[in-house]
């Protein structure tokens, strides 16, 4: 009998203990299920986030070109002298230590994954753009049937247009040359793939030209009309029309910076291009000055993912 007189004190000391020991398990088990979910709500949201900016072509075109741009920062930053004498201090700083140098510091190697990613997403862009002629007949059609109002922004549109035609064609006729869709000797009889190359760039820097005189003229348009509406004393608005009015022209000056920025990164890149041997922009810079171009749209694109 001395045993039952000796089992129960013991329950009042390791009962804590028991009491600890079970719930710590199941604490962190819940605390890892908490984390799991957190993790595959956010990924799930970056996904349909992702599908949402795909779900169009200039958003396709914005992730292809920010894949473009990127993979060609990143195949002249590993070709760099300074990225190699990085390497090549930690193979030795790893030998000093008496270890192996890392098998995947191999300049060579990764310079020639990101220049073949840039190819790819580069071919990608150009195979969509087969189409933009479509796009450029719509534009064109809209201009005629429902012409700007202001005679001088219906000119530079009209402008825009041929020259967005100008350059779609020429692209279209010499890439299908250069894979051997279309006749190679109808190209090289008028100039070779290099000319054509260079006219379709032109055509484009013609479009870049003709947006500065857009942005100006649609610059003194609104300013006239802020002030007429400034002058319009007689008439009685509440306080939601005048945010309203606000907003919108917040919107509309925050567009039209986005439209300047973009075109005066695009405008020196693309006068190099259009020249046979260029105004001196070093080739290591062309995917960051292009990556700038587009980066505040990119921007826009994914907030606006969020919202839908």
């Amino acid at each position: 009998m001395a045993e039952p007189e000796h089992i129960p004190p013991m329950p009042e000391k390791s009962e804590p203990a028991e009491h600890h020991v079970g719930k710590a398990p199941s604490a962190q088990s819940s605390c890892a299920k908490r984390q799991l979910l957190g993790i595959l709500t956010s990924t799930d949201v970056i996904i349909r986030r992702l599908d949402q900016l795909l779900s169009n072509a200039d958003g396709q075109e914005r992730v292809l070109a920010t894949i473009n741009y990127v993979a060609s920062m990143l195949h002249h930053l590993t070709a760099s002298a300074p990225w190699i004498a990085f390497q090549t201090r930690l193979s030795l700083l790893a030998r000093l230590k008496g270890r192996a140098p890392p098998k995947n510091l191999t300049p060579a190697s990764s310079k020639s994954k990101f220049a073949a990613l840039c190819t790819l997403a580069s071919e990608t862009r150009y195979n969509l753009r087969l189409f933009g002629l479509l796009p450029l007949w719509i534009w064109g059609a809209d201009t005629l049937r429902n012409p700007p109002a202001d005679p001088i922004l219906h000119a530079l549109t009209v402008l825009q247009v041929i020259s967005n035609v100008f350059y779609q064609l020429l692209e279209n006729v010499a890439y299908l040359a250069g894979k051997g869709v279309v006749s190679k000797r109808f190209v090289d009889k008028y100039g070779g793939m290099t000319k054509w190359d260079i006219w379709s760039t032109r055509g484009w820097f013609g479009h870049i030209f003709f947006q500065f005189f857009v942005l100006w003229r649609e610059s003194v348009l609104r300013r006239r009309r802020v002030a007429a509406q400034r002058e319009a004393i007689g008439t009685v608005e509440n306080k939601e029309t005048k945010a309203e009015d606000k907003e919108a022209l917040r919107l509309e000056i925050r567009a039209w910076r986005k439209s300047l920025v973009n075109n005066a990164i695009w405008a020196p890149l693309c006068l190099h291009w259009c020249l046979e041997k260029g105004i001196g922009i070093p080739e290591s810079l062309t995917g960051l000055i292009s990556f700038g171009a587009g980066a505040w749209s990119l921007h826009d694109h994914w907030v606006g993912t969020a919202k839908a």
